[in-house]
């Protein structure tokens, strides 16, 4: 074996075995990367990144066609197939089952786990009612990543900040994704907690300043968006008509 091999078989080790005590493998696999030299740490990764899986389950995608599965892979218990499965049953509405698979999944990943997996167990939470759950992995992800998503994730956390009756919370979180993305889902709801905590003439503002970005967006925003632009000209039509001072005032 040349120099070069030498190195780069120590580097491959070196990875893999620190990737193995991350993940809180079991020993089998930290002797199959010592023992086995080069194919070791690359059973090992395959095994960890489902690449088998993938690559048997795109061929048989491929001879079924529409008929295959969402999580029928080889190594079934991977990260990226638990991944994978946890997403799909979230889609399709099992949010108890998605909550224990994606649970498994945070157990071993710990804090290296992706923000897509909090963000998927986050939403199961929500739907089962587990508000301070989702609200927690949530935290999580705005922490490393604000803009996630385009803001789905600080909207999910405003969202559970309401359900938990903290609405000082919940204003922060809105204020804080207002002033990185001018996101018209978000100026609706933060004009709606507004209102609904006694703030109307900032609702007010916060719904005409809606309407006024809306006005000025190319098409492709527009019609993306145009559901929170009725509705925010639903809401000044109701405030106005109750209380005409609020539009002379403006």
């Amino acid at each position: 074996m040349s120099n070069f091999h030498q190195i780069l078989y120590i580097i491959l080790v070196v990875w893999a075995l620190t990737d193995c005590l991350r993940r809180r493998e079991n020993g089998f696999w930290i002797l199959v990367i010592v023992i086995i030299p080069f194919l070791g740490p690359l059973l090992y990764f395959a095994w960890t990144r489902n690449w088998l899986g993938r690559a048997l389950q795109g061929a048989a995608s491929r001879r079924a066609g529409a008929e295959g599965s969402d999580f029928e892979p080889v190594a079934e218990d991977s990260p990226a197939a638990l991944q994978r499965k946890g997403a799909a049953l979230v889609r399709r509405g099992r949010f108890s089952e998605a909550i224990k698979t994606l649970e498994k999944l945070l157990e071993r990943e710990g804090p290296a786990a992706p923000h897509e997996v909090r963000y998927h167990i986050a939403i199961a939470y929500k739907e089962a009612g587990r508000y301070r759950d989702a609200r927690d992995q949530l935290r999580l992800i705005v922490l490393h990543d604000p803009k996630f998503l385009r803001g789905a994730a600080m909207l999910e956390l405003a969202d559970c900040l309401e359900q938990l009756k903290d609405d000082e919370g919940a204003r922060k979180v809105y204020e804080q994704l207002l002033q990185m993305i001018r996101l018209p889902e978000g100026r609706y709801r933060y004009g709606m907690l507004l209102d609904r905590t006694g703030h109307t003439h900032r609702a007010v503002e916060e719904m005409q300043r809606l309407v006024s970005d809306f006005e000025q967006s190319p098409d492709h925003h527009r019609k993306e968006n145009r559901h929170f632009f009725n509705l925010a000209k639903e809401f000044l039509k109701r405030r106005t008509a109750d209380s005409p001072a609020l539009n002379a005032g403006q």
